[in-house]
């Protein structure tokens, strides 16, 4: 059987990734002098956000008139870069992750005292509306580094709708 093309929503690509960084900085466990940032990480620390791959067109539905109704996907990681970790900080590490995956499916998330629950995603343009944010794995150590800082990781899939008039 051959290999179906992938079709991407490159034009949403943009619209996707500005979203979901501004989402993802204002997770309540993110420290204010801290940010996450888009597939940079510092040697030593820090947090960030990769794509993998690219906005997907899952589904595309027409009808006569040329209304165009895309279901689509942007699979993405999220980074945790730190050093010198024993086993109670790698532990607090992958809650992090795992809390912020959490969060992001719109669950409940506690820090310190305070009790935090995403319920609303962000509003997109061009036709676009996110569905659903979940993730697509548990949070798990991904590398050691050479400099013996590790790399935790959680794999994570924001589904949206793309809506517009074909000519």
């Amino acid at each position: 059987m051959a290999d179906e093309n992938v079709v991407l929503d490159v034009a949403g690509y943009d619209i996707i990734t500005d979203a979901l960084m501004e989402l993802l900085n204002q997770y309540p466990a993110l420290p204010q002098s801290e940010k996450i940032t888009f597939a940079t990480l510092g040697e030593n620390q820090g947090k960030a956000m990769f794509p993998q791959g690219g906005a997907v067109i899952v589904e595309e539905q027409s009808d006569i008139l040329g209304r165009v109704r895309q279901t689509c996907q942007y699979p993405f990681y999220v980074l945790y870069r730190a050093g010198g970790l024993t086993s109670a900080r790698k532990q607090k590490v992958k809650e992090w992750l795992d809390d912020l995956g959490r969060w992001l499916e719109g669950q409940t998330v506690t820090v310190g005292e305070t009790s935090y629950t995403l319920d609303q995603y962000p509003e997109l343009t061009d036709g676009r509306k996110f569905r659903t944010i979940q993730r697509a794995s548990v949070a798990a150590l991904n590398t050691i580094n050479s400099n013996n800082t590790e790399d935790w990781a959680i794999a994570i899939t924001a589904r949206y709708t793309n809506e517009f008039k074909r000519l």
